[in-house]
């Protein structure tokens, strides 16, 4: 039996500063970030997290090493919610 895929990808930070300067990078780079509240059950960091396409890290992880960009983890979590 598969394993069910994660509903959303999220990167999570240190602190807002992080996020901040993550969240600028990756869309310089054509990549995909929302700004998002950290879900409940990961709140392990500052409060502030990204939510990105799970296609894209790999991308996410190389532009991270590369600009120095610090971040605490990237973790998927089945968490529905409704746009709008």
């Amino acid at each position: 039996m598969d394993t069910p895929k994660a509903e959303h990808y999220y990167i999570l930070f240190k602190n807002h500063t992080d996020g901040t300067a993550m969240y600028h990078a990756l869309r310089a780079a054509g990549l995909s970030a929302q700004i998002a509240p950290t879900p409940r059950q990961l709140s392990v960091c500052c409060g502030v997290s990204l939510i990105i396409q799970p296609e894209e890290i790999p991308a996410i992880k190389k532009l991270a090493e590369e600009q120095e960009l610090e971040y605490v983890k990237i973790e998927g979590v089945n968490n529905p919610f409704r746009r709008g």
